[in-house]
């Protein structure tokens, strides 16, 4: 199928499912699929947002001062 043959597919696969994401791929030169990726798309109710969220602080460096490695 072609490139355009192949979104035409994804829009009406998209109509038809909307709870899963559908993507246009080439499988060899010239040869266009659609496929089906486990991922909800991003206007689904169920999407959530990603938090942010202060990163811990850096931990102390375990080695004692006295190593010969120390700071190296």
């Amino acid at each position: 199928m072609t490139r355009e043959e192949a979104g035409g597919e994804r829009d009406r696969m998209a109509q038809e499912h909307p709870d899963a994401t559908w993507l246009v791929v080439e499988q060899e030169p010239g040869e266009w699929s659609v496929v089906k990726v486990g991922l909800k798309p991003p206007t689904s109710p169920d999407a959530e947002a990603t938090e942010s969220r202060p990163r811990p602080p850096h931990p102390d460096d375990p080695r004692p001062r006295h190593d010969p490695n120390w700071g190296f």
